[in-house]
């Protein structure tokens, strides 16, 4: 078993779960992964903690490609963070879900205000009849790879970053939906995501890739709240095919964020914000064809 949030599954999470899914192979029983909903640090604090990397399914959907038998999701709620890290040990691993073997970071926490450790985990371990082991730190330029940090990047536009945590590129996911259809007006038409998330990560324009049937499609994309037409209440994600002509609607589409291009911005006329539409999806274009060149050599 791994246990933890597992926001954004980045490398330091992914090693963890080769681990256990090596392991489990070994020895000839499940590999499971536990996490909790809503993360413990949006529990405590939801009016504070910075946005998921993830959706929930894009989580799981990620996990489960990584090998893993059983994803499992514990509510976290006022019963589950009271409860003391003995208790949780007894309870939750050994007598809920019989654990056997376990992988956890280094920083892992756990109980009644973050009282168990990784190495309290290993010390009750002995007793409760499973092993334990400490995942080494994955660094990136000699600093720890974690959430906060991958966060942090994306906030600031640094993509390149981002994804070197990440292993891959930052990918946002939604069903296409219908929309003012304000892009076909001005020439450059835009398959609208809904995305079920109230608050992201990134916002601006960037350069981008679609991914359809397998294929990954050159695209320019604008995520955010639309200050220039209507001012959203919830982020939407509109991203614009180069060089497609094709029905989308209705479709779950993966969208992969490379280079950030600009902010968003407030524009005073349609005329102004054609313009700057114009000039990026040209940006946009010499990126790609930049992109592929290099790709070549």
């Amino acid at each position: 078993m791994a246990i933890g949030s597992f926001d954004g599954v980045h490398l330091g999470h992914q090693s963890i779960v080769r681990d256990v899914v090596q392991e489990a192979k070994r020895s000839g029983i499940k590999s499971r992964l536990l996490t909790f909903y809503p993360r413990p640090s949006e529990y405590f604090a939801a009016d504070k903690i910075l946005p998921s990397l993830m959706s929930w399914r894009e989580k799981v959907c990620f996990l489960a490609s990584l090998g893993l038998d059983d994803v499992i999701c514990m509510p976290f709620n006022k019963r589950l963070s009271r409860l003391p890290a003995d208790q949780f040990v007894q309870q939750i691993l050994v007598e809920g879900l019989n654990a056997k073997y376990l992988t956890v970071g280094e920083d892992f926490h756990f109980g009644a205000k973050r009282g168990g450790n990784a190495e309290l985990l290993k010390t009750l371990s002995e007793s409760a009849g499973f092993r334990v082991q400490i995942a080494q730190t994955q660094l990136d330029e000699s600093s720890r790879i974690s959430s906060t940090r991958i966060r942090q990047c994306l906030i600031e536009g640094d993509m390149r970053a981002a994804e070197r945590m990440l292993g891959r590129p930052y990918r946002l996911g939604g069903r296409v939906i219908r929309g003012k259809q304000l892009g076909r007006t001005i020439g450059v038409p835009t398959a609208n995501l809904h995305l079920k998330r109230t608050r992201l990560c990134v916002n601006g324009v960037f350069t981008a890739v679609v991914w359809l049937d397998g294929e990954a499609k050159p695209a320019i994309l604008n995520v955010g709240y639309r200050p220039a037409v209507d001012q959203l209440e919830k982020p939407l994600l509109e991203v614009h095919l180069l060089n497609y002509d094709g029905d989308l609607y209705g479709q779950y589409l993966e969208v992969d964020l490379l280079h950030k291009l600009r902010d968003e911005q407030k524009f005073d006329s349609i005329e102004e914000l054609t313009a700057q539409i114009q000039a990026d999806v040209q940006t946009a274009q010499h990126w790609h064809n930049n992109r592929k060149v290099k790709s070549a050599d």
